[in-house]
């Protein structure tokens, strides 16, 4: 049976289908058959952030219509063979996509719910960033998950600077997590290069720790401090510094 997992973001641009996306694929590439359900209402972004955009014949809304079959809709990833996607963009009847993800779910061992089916899921994952808007955003979030009846929510933090960190200039990520009052699943690095369709080998690795945590594989995470330590990290603190 699938582990339906609600993934949310704090406030807009957190990163949620970023997160989505990554999680995904790191959990396809170790073996597990993988659905990312794109709650996007207007357009399938992650379609677009894993890389497979202009991939999809079928649509969702056709399958609610009649149609084609739900698992017409979905999109196989080109290069990840256990990674599926199926956007929900333009379903004029959103109460049909509950169902719908419960019949595709079936053939997979992890379904990730985007913003979208949460009444299937017993777990959920926020996404937040380290800066005070961010965490209020991840505290009404985790309130509002817990009055629906999640009965498991965990916490990634994404974008996180290490320059800021070190400096003292945000919280730890335990401390939020701490604050929170929930525990803490991943933190991932602050990626200029994300929005341009590339990730830094630094979060290929951060979401991979937690995904082999979601997993029940591991338990580290990622530290955004490491390369700010060390003889090196004494260089690139001078050199940051001074820009």
């Amino acid at each position: 049976m699938a582990r339906k997992i609600y993934v949310a973001s704090a406030r807009g641009g957190a990163g949620g289908t970023t997160v989505c996306v990554g999680l995904g694929l790191a959990l396809s590439a170790a073996g597990e058959r993988t659905l990312i359900v794109d709650g996007d209402r207007r357009q399938p972004m992650a379609l677009n952030a894993a890389g497979c955009e202009g991939l999809s014949t079928f649509t969702l809304e056709e399958a609610r219509k009649g149609a084609c079959r739900v698992k017409q809709a979905i999109v196989e990833h080109p290069r990840s063979a256990n990674l599926s996607i199926l956007p929900c963009a333009n379903v004029a009847d959103r109460k049909y996509i509950p169902s719908a993800v419960a019949e595709a779910g079936e053939a997979f061992d992890y379904v990730l719910c985007d913003g979208t089916a949460v009444s299937l899921c017993d777990e959920a994952i926020v996404v937040c960033g380290p800066y005070p808007a961010d965490i209020k955003g991840a505290d009404i979030c985790l309130n509002e998950l817990s009055d629906m009846g999640c009965r498991s929510a965990r916490l990634i933090l994404n974008k996180v600077n290490g320059g800021l960190l070190y400096d003292g200039l945000i919280m730890p990520p335990k401390d939020i997590a701490a604050l929170l009052h929930v525990e803490l699943l991943g933190v991932l690095p602050e990626d200029l290069a994300l929005p341009l369709g590339k990730m830094r080998a630094d979060s290929v690795k951060a979401i991979k720790l937690a995904a082999e945590k979601l997993a029940g594989r591991g338990d580290k995470i990622y530290s955004p401090l490491r390369s700010y330590l060390g003889a090196a990290g004494f260089f690139k603190r001078k050199m940051r510094g001074r820009i």
